[in-house]
């Protein structure tokens, strides 16, 4: 190799060297201003690896607590929802009860306007017959006073006397028949102004009627509108519902409160003695048949949820004999002689008193209940009863009687 490739050999050599140097610095330059800008922070690289983890913990426990606030509250929400449904519904259920006590009356007052109008009619027909027979005979006695003479008129036949005493007896005679017809004449037509009074009575009365059916039918109308109302009440709280099943979790948690209220009052209650004085040896399966009762829509609700609160939707010898109780009832002179006047009537069916019943309303009876309820409607029965107890009530007070579906019928 000669002298001069040998020096620009050195020269090559000589700037890779420098290059490789420059290199180096500046990534050693990098490396201290990494390692300043650590330390100037304060932490380790482990360090902040540490709070970095640390951070995402609290975020997921932040995260996880917010998530059950917001479940704790929303569950508070759908539970304070269903306490302002009960309290809404029992609200209008007291309004029903108050109706149905209306009701009653407005069907007490037709019904003795029926006994006066029934009376009324009686006595037309009697002063009919009486005036009748007055007049036959009337008719009778003027056929008599005339024919006798011969068609001749009263003066010749007085003239016929043979002397005066029989002329003073003549004479007497016809007076006395002339005042005596025309007593009864008189008679007549006071009884004739009697009958017209007396229809005039009668036609009163049929107005006054009329004017206290069309206040029933408006009654009626009402408390179909109060039913809907409740149902409206329901349907709106469960659209407002932030979680359906929620919502209904917690009105079945109220409707279990109520329930068990309902067995506390009915705990509380002493039995006075009250029996159907009805000797009944069956087991609520043999079934006869009544007259049908003409019902509305409202009153097949009404006696279906009644029938679902006592008896449940299971046996269906027990609900049919709990609607039997009811139709009893209604078809009995010692009780109301409507439906809602039977159910709603003070005191008698515990789930009126607590509010079951009104939910059970708004939320609408189950259909075995409905099925069941029709049919009593249409005349079915199984128990001639007036009265049941819970099996649990009836054993503790000593009631005696038939088992059918956990009620004893008595």
């Amino acid at each position: 190799m000669n002298k001069k490739r040998f020096r620009k050999l050195n020269k090559a050599v000589a700037v890779v060297l420098i290059a490789g140097l420059v290199v180096s610095m500046e990534s050693v330059d990098l490396g201290e201003a990494s390692v300043e800008t650590t330390l100037a922070q304060g932490t380790t690289p482990a360090e902040t690896t540490l709070a970095q983890g640390r951070d995402s913990v609290e975020t997921t426990f932040h995260d996880e607590r917010k998530d059950y606030e917001d479940s704790k509250n929303t569950a508070e929400a759908q539970q304070n929802t269903a306490d302002k449904l009960v309290e809404d519904i029992q609200e209008v259920n007291d309004q029903i009860s108050e109706l149905a006590r209306e009701i009653e009356m407005q069907n007490s007052s037709i019904a003795e306007i029926d006994r006066e109008i029934e009376l009324s009619e009686q006595e037309i027909v009697k002063v009919e017959e009486e005036i009748a027979s007055q007049r036959d005979e009337l008719g009778s006695v003027i056929s008599v006073m005339y024919e006798s003479t011969l068609s001749q008129d009263q003066l010749s036949v007085i003239l016929r006397a043979n002397d005066t005493s029989e002329f003073l007896t003549r004479d007497e005679y016809f007076t006395s028949l002339t005042t005596y017809v025309d007593n009864r004449i008189s008679e007549l037509e006071e009884m004739e102004d009697d009958k017209y009074d007396k229809g005039d009575d009668l036609l009163r009365l049929k107005d006054e009627r009329e004017t206290e059916v069309e206040a029933l039918e408006e009654k009626q109308s009402e408390l179909g509108e109060q039913i809907t109302e409740m149902s409206e009440l329901m349907q709106t709280a469960q659209e407002k519902a932030d979680d359906a099943q929620e919502f209904a979790d917690s009105l079945r948690a109220k409707v279990l409160e109520l329930e068990a209220k309902e067995r506390q009052l009915l705990s509380g209650k002493s039995y006075n003695g009250e029996s159907s004085n009805i000797v009944y040896d069956g087991d609520g399966t043999d079934y006869y048949y009544v007259d049908a009762y003409p019902y509305t829509d409202e009153e097949l609700t009404l006696l279906a949820g009644i029938i679902e609160c006592e008896a449940g939707s299971v046996s269906y010898p027990g609900m049919i004999a709990v609607g039997s109780v009811v139709m009893n009832r209604v078809e009995s002179p010692n009780f109301s002689n409507t439906i809602e006047g039977v159910i709603y009537a003070p005191y008698q069916f515990e789930p009126v008193s607590t509010g079951t019943y009104a939910v059970v309303l708004a939320r609408g009876p189950n259909s075995n209940c409905y099925m069941a309820a029709q049919e009593v409607l249409e005349g079915k029965r199984n128990v001639p009863n007036y009265y049941f107890k819970a099996a649990w009530y009836a054993e503790e007070h000593g009631i005696s009687g038939v088992n059918i579906g956990g009620n004893v019928f008595h």
